[in-house]
């Protein structure tokens, strides 16, 4: 695993370094955890990234249109939704119910091809996919560490308490990643991760007047941790509930 954490950290880090602002170095860290896990050695067989079944879109990717729908339905009593009529906006309607497999291919892949494909169930080997999942949740958030303290989700510059503020939703969301994962192998949690990151910034484009108190209100904020408590226990309880009474595949 030296090596895994070795290429993943390394790699990803010098690429969010690179550029935080920059698409193509911020889709070229993603593609980091998939060649740490390829310098492991880890190269499992094409039945092992669907989990062994047709993948189901929709079933991959509800759990995070449940979740920006109660962001938007619980800032309602607190703000107005102040939409603006830009063409970027309508073109992003438009094309949202794809952006999902678009972001799985270009780099969601890479990620969860060394976070599920690998770690997780390196980790599960030993400790069950729950408390393997919090695990690779921590790992998750910190390896963005470089992105926030240049600012890229709260718009602080190099304030630690962004990189812990981070690690609350990505350790949820790792849940969520498992139990995609565990139904659909790894392009099901691929699938699942382009949902977040294409899927996630209706709420900006929804309440842009909250775009300077991103800790409290927005996805990566308290209010986003809030909401994604009852998604990630409902989803854990519809597709995870008893996993870890059986022992888990250990990765080759």
């Amino acid at each position: 695993m030296r090596r895994f954490i070795a290429v993943t950290f390394g790699l990803g880090w010098a690429f969010q370094f690179a550029h935080p602002t920059s698409y193509f170095w911020l889709f070229a860290a993603m593609w980091a955890p998939a060649l740490g896990a390829l310098a492991e050695g880890f190269r499992p067989p094409p039945p092992a990234l669907t989990a062994g079944r047709r993948i189901s879109y929709w079933k991959s990717v509800w759990p995070i249109a449940l979740w920006v729908a109660l962001l938007v339905v619980s800032t309602l009593p607190f703000q107005p939704v102040q939409p603006q009529a830009a063409p970027s906006h309508l073109m992003y309607l438009l094309t949202a119910p794809f952006m999902p497999a678009a972001v799985a291919f270009i780099g969601a892949f890479g990620e969860e091809y060394g976070w599920r494909g690998y770690l997780l169930p390196a980790l599960a080997q030993r400790f069950g996919y729950f408390k393997a999942s919090l695990m690779v949740g921590v790992v998750w958030g910190f390896w963005h560490t470089p992105a926030i303290l240049l600012g890229y989700e709260y718009g602080w510059s190099w304030r630690v308490e962004g990189v812990l503020l981070f690690v609350l939703p990505t350790i949820l969301l790792s849940l969520l990643h498992t139990a995609a994962y565990l139904q659909y192998g790894v392009w099901g949690a691929a699938l699942l991760h382009g949902a977040v990151n294409s899927w996630a910034p209706t709420y900006y484009m929804l309440y842009p007047q909250l775009a300077d108190v991103r800790w409290l209100w927005e996805p990566v904020g308290l209010q986003g941790v809030a909401t994604l408590i009852p998604v990630a226990w409902i989803v854990w309880k519809m597709y995870a509930r008893g996993v870890d009474k059986t022992p888990p595949r250990r990765p080759k």
